[in-house]
This record gives structure tokens, sequence and C-alpha cells, in this order.
């Protein structure tokens, strides 16, 4: 198993061929020492025997000995590591000088004989010795056998003979090995580094770049394939920092904007798993933690079914509307895809349309009021005059009676469409507005006395009072003397008789403030929060005889407003109404 690391892998493959080039080429020198040491030996022997003075004739085993004896020299007999052996006819050891078959009983050295390839061939008669190392009572030799006159002379050579040179030559093989080992480990790390320093640093700079800091840069040494390398590599690392910063952008800038949005995002993957939601998505269907797009389906009704996304691959958009509670939401379904244009998930889009509810019920409302306010006097004016034109106006008294309630009838709906004008141009901006010093008591003072006369008509009581020093305001005159008649004029109104109107005139911090306090009918709780739309009244026929239109209070409310003023009114039912209008000391004119 070669080591994790580039480096020392190098290292050992170097190794690896350094012992794949040595022990080889040992091997191999220590068979080319055998074979040459073999080759002598047999050699030697067929020299001998072309020299043999015995070659022709019968001859005895100890006729053989003898001219063996003589003759040691030609065999090189005399040598330590060689023996002979004479078998004789019979298949008996006559003789041998064979240190191993001497100390042999006589059945053991026969069968030592035998073990011999070379041996056995020539006991047939035959020559055929081959180059086999045999081994023998634990000493291995190279042998050779020839029949001579129906007995056999067997010869041996063993191999310690040329056991030390082959020793010698295996210590220089392991001595070499151990330098090549040496060398290659050392060329092999100094050559892998050059390869696995640079992608060592490559590494570090690529987990660099993993964890999130992008600004890294290798240094380009060398035009080879790892300065290519490191040169893409810088190539790389720009453009994924541009890329992941752009990324970064559009995704902080869509997070931004769902964030913000006010309509409700809920993004649903196919499994019907929430991927994504906004706060607007939790605050318009007031509930948070839900996590599957059953769980939705099941606690709000929606009408859409992702099966047909997954199944039927169906695409369309669908659109239906919520009622929760007095919210009313709209629900739009769209399916995203892939770059592929296969279906990923699905995307809720929730819009809270209450307030346009509201305001479309109350744009109903508001043609329905005008369109009742018109149609009384105009019914009025229009029966009176028939009623005329059929022969009434003969009768002059009766005559004066109609015509003075078609006068008051047409005032009744000059008043409405004036206070009609009046609204619609506060509602687009268009009216004129004059804004100079003035004195907030002088306005509220005349104000009162201008309405004595009607006070003292129903035996009420008015009084005014200033509570420290009051400072002028910039305001409009005309338009906030409008404001004033309008409340004290309801606070006359709505007050029994003998009851009693209180107004206040006084500072608080930067503003000035006048309030009305009556002692009159007062105001049902539960109208206070509606008191200054169009057209309402509290006591709606009360009102109508009384000549109100409905529009008095709404259209104080813009003109205080535009002064950068607040009003606001507090009642309970029988105990009387305050209505308090504060006004800052100091107004940009419009």
């Amino acid at each position: 198993m070669f080591p994790r690391s580039l480096q020392w892998r190098l290292v050992s493959f170097f190794c690896l061929i350094t012992f794949c080039l040595v022990i080889p080429i040992g091997l191999y020198l220590n068979g080319r020492i055998e074979s040459k040491y073999y080759d002598n030996f047999r050699t030697r022997i067929e020299k001998g025997f072309e020299e043999w003075s015995v070659r022709n004739g019968s001859h005895s085993a100890e006729e053989l000995k003898t001219a063996l004896e003589n003759s040691k020299d030609v065999f090189l007999l005399n040598l330590e590591h060689r023996s002979y052996t004479i078998v004789d006819k019979n298949g008996e050891i006559y003789y041998t000088n064979d240190k191993e078959l001497i100390s042999n009983p006589r059945e053991l050295a026969i069968k030592s004989l035998l073990a011999s390839d070379n041996f056995v061939q020539a006991l047939t008669g035959t020559e055929n010795n081959k180059k086999i190392l045999e081994t023998s009572s634990g000493m291995s030799f190279y042998d050779y056998a020839r029949p001579v006159s129906g007995n056999i002379i067997y010869f041996r050579y063993y191999k310690d003979d040329w056991a030390e040179i082959t020793r010698y030559f295996n210590n220089i093989i392991y001595t070499s090995l151990l330098i090549g080992f040496a060398i290659a480990f050392a060329a092999g790390y100094f050559f892998s580094r050059t390869i696995t320093y640079p992608l060592a640093k490559l590494m570090r700079k690529a987990e660099s770049i993993a964890k999130g800091d992008f600004d890294q840069e290798l240094e380009v040494k060398s035009g080879d394939e790892i300065g290519k390398l490191a040169d893409t590599f810088n190539y790389m690392a720009a453009n994924l920092k541009n890329t992941l910063i752009e990324i970064s952008s559009e995704k902080s800038k869509m997070e931004t904007i769902l964030n913000y949005m006010t309509d409700g995002i809920i993004a649903f993957n196919l499994k019907g798993e929430v991927i994504h939601t906004n706060p607007a998505s939790a605050r318009i269907l007031g509930a948070d933690g839900l996590m599957t797009f059953q769980e939705y389906r099941t606690r709000f009704g929606f009408e859409y079914s992702l099966e047909d996304v997954l199944y039927l691959q169906s695409r369309h958009t669908t659109e239906m509307n919520l009622a929760l509670g007095d919210k009313s939401i709209k629900v739009y379904f769209a399916v995203f895809t892939d770059e592929s244009k296969r279906p990923e998930g699905v995307i809720a889009v929730l819009q809270d349309i209450t307030e346009q509810q509201r305001l479309e019920d109350m744009r109903k409302e508001f043609v329905a009021n005008v369109s009742h306010e018109l149609r009384t006097p105009l019914t009025s004016i229009k029966s009176y005059s028939e009623t005329l034109l059929d022969g009434a106006l003969e009768d002059r008294e009766t005559a004066e009676d109609f015509l003075t309630v078609i006068n008051t009838e047409a005032d009744r709906m000059t008043r409405l469409i004036r206070d009609l004008l009046q609204l619609s141009r506060l509602d687009n901006q268009q009216t004129k507005w004059s804004f100079k010093k003035m004195s907030l008591v002088d306005l509220i003072k005349s104000t009162v006395e201008r309405m004595k006369i009607e006070v003292d008509s129903r035996q009420q009581q008015i009084e005014c009072f200033v509570i420290n020093e009051i400072p002028e305001i910039e305001g409009d005159y005309g338009r906030l003397e409008q404001v004033a008649f309008n409340i004290i004029g309801n606070a006359v109104k709505y007050t029994p008789e003998g009851g009693t109107i209180t107004v206040y005139i006084g500072k608080i911090y930067n503003d000035v403030y006048f309030k009305v306090a009556d002692t009159g009918i007062g105001i049902p709780e539960e109208d206070l929060d509606r008191i200054f739309e169009r057209f309402y009244r509290v006591d709606k026929a009360r009102s109508r005889e009384m000549g109100g239109t409905g529009l008095g209070l709404s259209i104080a409310k813009e003109i205080v407003e535009a002064h950068k003023g607040t009003i606001n009114i507090s009642s309970k039912i029988g105990m009387g109404t305050e209505v308090t209008v504060r006004l800052p000391v100091s107004h940009t004119s419009l």
C-alpha cells in the first residue's frame, strides 16, 4: 500500500524502480557465476575424458580407479570441492572420495546417487548430462556421470567452491542496492518536491477559497504545466470571487426585497416543504412555523394541488381569495422551473387587500350616501313642483309653503355640493391656502360670540376660558374658522336645552389647542372610530333634520391635518363629548 501523500508516493516509486533494477541484475550475476563454474566443471571433465589414457577396451573398476588416480590433474580431481565415485557393473559403489557418500551407510549413499537424473541416465547406458543443481544432505552441487566399460564414473562439483565469490558479489549488490535506495530517496524527494510543493500551496489556497477567502494568488515561477496550473488557478480564483460577489449582491438584494415586501411570499418545493418565506407572509396569515404545503392547505384552505404540478406538469397560474377574520387576502400561485424548464416548486404570493376592500366598500357606501342625500331633496323638490303645477299655485298660502320647502331643499343640496367640492379639492390638493400669523384666541372667541344667539334660543350656556398666554400661530383663518364653527355648532346641536358648552384655549409644549366639551347626548363607543368617515352619522334621522350633510367632521379633519395638527374625540353615551384640536405654533405655508 503506497502512502497517501503524492510526494511519498513518488519517493516510493523511485525506490521501487531502484529495487527492480538492482535485484534482477544481482540474480542475473549469480546465475552467470554458477553457469560459468558449471561450464568450467563440465568442460574440464569432458576434456579429461578426451585426454585420458583409458581409451578402448574393457576395464575393471580397479583399473578405472588406478587410471583416475593417475589423471587427477587432467580432471582436476585434486580440488577440495570436487569428488568422483566409481560404481561397478553390479551397481555397487566400488570407490568414492565424496565425503557425503562416505559418511552415509551404503543404502543412503546408493539412494543419494539414484536421486541424480544424470546418474540414472548413465545407469541406462546413455550419457545425457544436464545442468541441474542437486541437493543432498543439505549440500548443493552439480554432477556429471558417464558409463565406461559397464562401470559408471560419477563426478560432483559442490557449490561451496563458488559460494565465496557469490557472497562477494551479493555483498556488492546489497551495498549497491542500499546506495541506490539512498540516491533514489534523495533524488525522488527533491524531484517530487518540485511537483508537490506547488501543488501543496495550491491546495492550501484552494482550502482558503473554500472557507470564503478569495484574495488568494499563486506566484507563477515557471512556464511548465505547474506554472500554467497556477496561472489558471489565479484566473479561476479571480473569476470565482467576482461571480460570488455578484451572486452575494443579488442574493442580498433579493433577501432585502423579499423581507421588506408588503406582499407575503411562500416558496414550496415539489415535496411540499417550505423552502423560503418572508416576514410579510407570517404577518398577513397570522401564522408562523408551518413547514409543509399540506399544513397551509389544511389551515387556510388553499385551492391548489402540488400533484397537478408533479404528475400533470401543470404550470398555470391560479388565484384565490381568503377571508381570515376581518382580513381579506388574495393568493396567487405560480410554478417556478429549473434551467430545463422542469417544475421545481410553487410560489404563493399573498396580498393583504383588506384596506383596498375597505376603500372599495367606502366608495360604494359613499356613492350610495351621495345618491341618497341627493335623492331626498330632489324627490321633495320634484313632488312639490308637480303639486304646484297641478293647481296648488293658485292657493297663495299653500304655494308659499311649497316654495319655502323647495328653497330649503335647494339650500340643502347646495351645501352638500359645496361640501363635496371642498372635500374633492382637499383630496386633490387643489385648495388654495392663505397661511398668515393669526390669533387662535380671537378666532375662537369670535366664533363663540357668533353662536350666542343660537345658544340663547336653546336656553343653553356657553363659556370660553383662555389658559395662560397663547402665542400666535400660522394658519388659514377662514379654514380654521370653518373648523371651529363645525365643532362648536355640533356641540350646540347635540346638547339638549339647558345644557352647557365649555370651550378651552391653551398651550401644550409647541402646540396650541382648543377643546370643546358639552353635556350633550354623547357618541356610542363603537361609533368613535368611524366618526370622521364621510356621510357617517350616529343618528342619521336627527342629523338630517338639523340640516347636516355628514361631511362636516371629515372636512374639519382634512383642514386640521393640512395645518399639521390633530383632532381627537372622546365621548360616552349620555355624558357628553369632548373634541380637542391641536395645532403647531410654527407652520410652513403650502
